[in-house]
């Protein structure tokens, strides 16, 4: 059963970074015209808007598609040589991602931050960071 589980938070997190990949790399914004994807956000806390920010977007887009596939290939056992190495790069690159999102961007608004969707928010980016850890043998 726990094999089952460990397959489905895996399939799960390596369709949100699809996800936000696709939606990063395409450039939607929002209702309010801000960028709707997750990278996007955080980009846009760090530098605001602009061409700089949009090539930023573009490559963490894809650093989070490549980190799909390579979460993919280590649940269904497929060896590349690199998989570990970029499944702990990106590790790091969402440890900062949250340390971004969820702690900095929260301070900064000027409106108040809502509890519940700010704990909806922080528990996806803590499952995401969880099965990135579990699948890769350079920190279990």
């Amino acid at each position: 059963m726990n094999r089952l589980g460990y397959l489905v938070l895996n399939i799960a997190v390596a369709l949100y970074l699809f996800a936000n990949g696709i939606v990063g790399i395409s450039q939607e914004k929002d209702f309010f015209g801000r960028p709707s994807g997750e990278f996007g956000k955080m980009i846009q806390t760090i530098f605001g808007k602009g061409d700089f920010s949009n090539v930023l977007v573009i490559v963490l887009s894809v650093c989070a598609l490549a980190a799909g596939v390579f979460l993919l290939l280590q649940l269904f056992r497929v060896q590349i040589g690199v998989t570990d190495l970029i499944l702990f790069v990106f590790v790091i690159v969402w440890a900062a991602f949250i340390v971004i999102v969820d702690i900095i961007a929260p301070m900064q608004d000027k409106d108040k931050v809502k509890f519940l969707p700010y704990i909806v928010q922080l528990s996806a980016h803590l499952m995401v960071l969880g099965a990135l850890i579990s699948s890769t043998k350079r920190i279990a």
